[in-house]
């Protein structure tokens, strides 16, 4: 065997992406205000690049709450039927937002043109209370250290060690603290501010604080009965006490701090004007770009200038030349694609959800002879207004199910998703409707599903099994 080391040529072929290519690509699956901030930064950066005058670039687009659009429910498993306790009330999730009477003083405060914050709110209680001196000092270094839930991380002996006083001075300090306004302020989890309150509220109610404070894990689970035999009470009290926690802040500081909505710009706007859809891509405020010509024409006359000079140049205006050219290739991309799909779906711009229909990357692909990652790059990040609401790019693409009454034969799983939701919504809260409930009903329309698909539905619609509805719903009737 011969191993020694030999140079040898072969010819081979094989796709090679250019440096314009790579950005051209990095450019598609940009937002509208992604795509801003890049020409932002790139006419801070390349003097061959200027806006051209007239640009409407000062005009601020029309912003929509994310919130809104997506009609985001409250993490409420009290209040939500289509959310469980474990999802929305869980010690381990941090996403938990309040209840009816929490939002509406929420609302209060944000439209209150002098909003206090919390800080300043606790600080001006503690000036009015017993604490004095030393201990006024600590109350107030433990108000800095909450977080926008309301708590405080740190065990009392860590705060202790921390601030240097002594265990049972901050013991003192921070039962103080936990009577403000809101009640169970600056306690360790959801556990211990629940447990505070119900101590304040209910002090006579044992049971309900012995609930709290050793079985909250099992009423995430709406495991009533368990409880119930662990208790040695009834199942309804049980179910009475879970009540009164509903009304109880899990994260007393929401009142205070609230969540700031995200802000999304739609990239397409939609509309039908008689009988035909008119397609308008919303960037008509992005800074309209040109090439500096007194550049340009040094970089042609060359007299006097270095060659490093002529290089910098010479590479700033490949620099802008590609990006206007990337722009517009975006935007031309982005109409097509948009063109292709409401042609593919025009029953839905006219009737609703109800009527879309299937649609894969590789239809729009195919039908406007562009590769798939393109379609999927320049749909990702974007949001279409239609007259049926703001919805994303992406949400036009959906698998189907076999259907005997639709046409072409096949079913959206988007139209499976509103259908099992609309059964959901009006069902019999005293006989809700089980998963194979939900497959005849769906069957008598033609359509062709399993029950564990919709079980699969109902977890991605956030619904929870019909036995664990009907529980939150004889909570809410209380």
């Amino acid at each position: 065997m011969n191993l020694n080391h030999q140079l040898v040529q072969k010819q081979t072929q094989k796709l090679v992406m250019t440096q314009d290519l790579r950005q051209s690509i990095e450019l598609l699956p940009l937002s509208t205000l992604e795509l801003a901030d890049r020409i932002s930064a790139e006419l801070v950066e390349n003097p061959m690049l200027e806006e051209e005058p007239g640009s409407e670039r000062s005009k601020s687009p029309e912003l929509y709450s994310v919130d809104d659009l997506k009609r985001k429910e409250k993490n409420d498993f009290l209040k939500n039927s289509d959310q469980g306790w474990q999802d929305s009330f869980s010690l381990d999730k941090p996403q938990y937002r309040g209840t009816d009477a929490s939002d509406r003083n929420q609302k209060y405060i944000e439209s209150s043109p002098n909003a206090q914050s919390l800080s300043d709110h606790l600080l001006w209680q503690l000036r009015i209370s017993s604490l004095k001196g030393k201990e006024m000092e600590i109350a107030e270094i433990l108000i800095s250290m909450l977080d926008d839930r309301g708590f405080i991380s740190q065990t009392q002996a860590e705060l202790a060690a921390e601030i240097g006083v002594s265990a049972k001075t901050i013991k003192k300090v921070l039962e103080q603290i936990h009577q403000l306004d809101p009640l169970g302020i600056g306690a360790g989890s959801i556990q211990e501010t629940l447990y505070i309150q119900a101590k304040i509220l209910k002090p006579e109610d044992k049971n309900l604080h012995d609930l709290i404070q050793n079985y909250l894990k099992d009423l995430e689970k709406l495991d009533y009965k368990g409880i119930s035999k662990k208790m040695g009470l009834p199942v309804e009290s049980i179910e009475a006490m879970a009540a009164e926690i509903k009304k109880l802040e899990p994260f007393p500081a929401t009142l205070y701090t609230p969540q700031k909505p995200d802000y999304i710009v739609p990239d397409v706007i939609i509309r039908e004007i008689e009988g035909e859809f008119s397609i308008l891509l919303n960037d008509e405020w992005l800074p309209k770009l040109k090439i500096n010509k007194e550049y340009k024409g040094m970089l042609k006359k060359g007299a006097g200038a270095k060659d490093s000079d002529k290089e910098y140049i010479s590479a700033k205006l490949n620099s802008a030349e590609w990006l206007i050219r990337s722009v517009n290739q975006r935007r031309q991309t982005l109409y097509r694609v948009v063109s292709a799909i409401i042609e593919l779906q025009t029953e839905f711009f006219r009737k609703g959800v109800r009527f879309l229909k299937p649609l894969t990357l590789k239809d729009i692909a195919e039908r406007l002879d562009l590769h798939e990652s393109t379609v999927s790059r320049i749909t990702s990040n974007k949001y279409v207004q239609t007259s049926w609401g703001i919805l994303e790019l992406k949400w036009f693409f959906s698998s189907g199910l076999k259907s005997k009454s639709s046409e072409g034969g096949m079913e959206s799983s988007k139209t499976i998703h509103d259908i099992i939701r609309n059964l959901v919504k009006e069902e019999d809260p005293e006989n809700p409707l089980s998963d194979q409930d939900i497959v005849e009903k769906i069957e008598s329309k033609g359509i062709e599903i399993a029950r564990r698909t919709v079980a699969k539905y109902r977890k991605i619609l956030k619904i929870l099994p019909s036995n664990q509805r009907k529980k939150v719903k004889s909570l809410e009737a209380r």
